[in-house]
């Protein structure tokens, strides 16, 4: 076989087998887009598939909720204390620290909010995992305002405040 190529070479010269090489491997490329045309058609499939579940559960998503739908599902204000405390809890359990923690609260139409200031000092890595553990917990929090500030360009400790609200129900 080895021969055999050498005398073709031989015959055809470098441009000439060279060109003989790209028209087998193009034969190659037509052979296997066969098979990629058919497992593209089967991806399509898949996808068209996975579109059309997607779509009823992005409808009822989406769907319209009214403002007595959305007080009804924020929490009651006996509630209060009890996430507050979950929230600086967190905050203690993640190692952060904190002097004062301030908190004001107004109710308006039937609405509460308890605002919250936290001032707190960690690790950059170690205020994301907070806040990101604090909205996960409680679904009618939100953080309204942040200040991060390092003492110095190499420091590893970010001085942090904090304006959280937690949205309720006021008592009747």
């Amino acid at each position: 076989m080895r021969s055999a190529l050498l005398k073709l070479r031989r015959a055809l010269g470098w441009p000439g087998f060279a060109g003989l090489f790209a028209l087998v491997l193009a034969g190659l490329a037509i052979a296997a887009s066969d098979r990629w045309d058919r497992q593209a058609a089967v991806l399509q499939a898949e996808a068209r598939a996975l579109r059309a579940k997607a779509r009823p559960a992005a409808a009822a998503a989406s769907a319209p909720v009214s403002a007595q739908q959305w007080q009804a599902a924020l929490p009651s204000a006996r509630d209060r204390q009890q996430r507050l405390a979950d929230l600086l809890e967190l905050a203690i359990r993640m190692d952060l620290n904190g002097s004062r923690t301030e908190h004001r609260l107004s109710t308006s139409e039937g609405l509460e909010r308890l605002r919250v200031t936290m001032p707190l000092t960690g690790s950059y890595a170690q205020l994301r995992r907070f806040i990101g553990a604090a909205l996960e917990h409680d679904p009618a929090l939100s953080l309204d305002a942040i200040k991060l500030r390092r003492a110095g360009p190499m420091a590893a400790q970010v001085e942090a405040e904090l304006q959280w609200s937690l949205h309720g129900r006021a008592l009747p």
